[in-house]
């Protein structure tokens, strides 16, 4: 089925590769006009070249997100060029590997905090006044498997998801009344350039693949095509809902 974000208006953060890029193409896929947003341009950039379809249905953003003037300033572009927002999907993250927590840097611990968390605080700070004033719209948050069951090698990492799906259950519990359903992705091993950097190593990386349930990891266009879902009509019944897509290794898990 093609169409199912016909005349929509979507910001995807992090989409400058990725789980994001993948999702700027379905979006576009579906009749969407994107913004991609990141805080590499020439992540963005490279993306708005690669897409099928962009032309003026494309626009790059580029944002930091922990800094909340440039986030507003983010929407604020957006509906002034589109006239109107729609979706948002909050993708971007960092990782950094870090020792046990009586080792963790406060550095480390702060950046992470203000991307993965405080940053997507207010990508929704700023997002849902417009999207209430157009009379709804829907919100997807991509936090990982790491904020429901932790890792060792982060731990302002995994935190940071854990906080994301809390975030995403109170702010559904808020706003779905007035329209916006907001909803959460928590992702296993996705073959992505982040966690490609996360393993350290090739050997490591394909060691996950091997140990997994499926005998691979993701691919981000299996995610893409759940944000898809979430953010479209067919999930109109569904918000403040966390979803696990790790290809059966939290079922299998001991």
């Amino acid at each position: 089925m093609a169409g199912r974000l016909e005349n929509k208006v979507a910001i995807v953060t992090g989409g400058g590769s990725g789980i994001g890029r993948a999702t700027c193409q379905r979006f576009l896929d579906e009749g969407a006009k994107v913004v991609i947003a990141d805080r590499n341009r020439a992540g963005a950039e490279e993306t708005r070249a690669l897409l099928e379809g962009g032309d003026d249905n494309t626009a790059v953003s580029v944002v930091n997100i922990s800094d909340s003037e440039q986030v507003q300033r983010m929407v604020d572009d957006t509906v002034s060029r589109f006239g109107k927002l729609d979706v948002l999907v909050n993708g971007a993250a960092i990782l950094i590997r870090t020792p046990p927590l009586a080792e963790v840097e406060e550095i480390d611990w702060d950046l992470t905090m203000d991307t993965n968390l405080k940053g997507l605080f207010f990508c929704c700070k700023y997002a849902i006044p417009p999207m209430i004033a157009n009379g709804g719209g829907s919100i997807v948050n991509i936090a990982s498997m790491s904020g429901v069951r932790g890792v060792a090698y982060s731990v302002p990492y995994a935190v940071s998801k854990a906080g994301v799906i809390h975030l995403t259950k109170i702010a559904a519990g808020q706003y779905t009344s007035q329209g916006v359903r907001i909803n959460c992705i928590a992702p296993g091993g996705i073959d992505t350039p982040q966690m490609r950097g996360s393993t350290a190593s090739a050997e490591a990386f394909q060691g996950r693949e091997g140990g997994h349930p499926m005998g691979r990891v993701g691919r981000p266009e299996e995610i893409a095509n759940l944000i898809l879902w979430l953010a479209s009509d067919e999930a109109s019944y569904v918000s403040g809902s966390t979803y696990i897509a790790d290809g059966g290794s939290w079922a299998t898990a001991e």
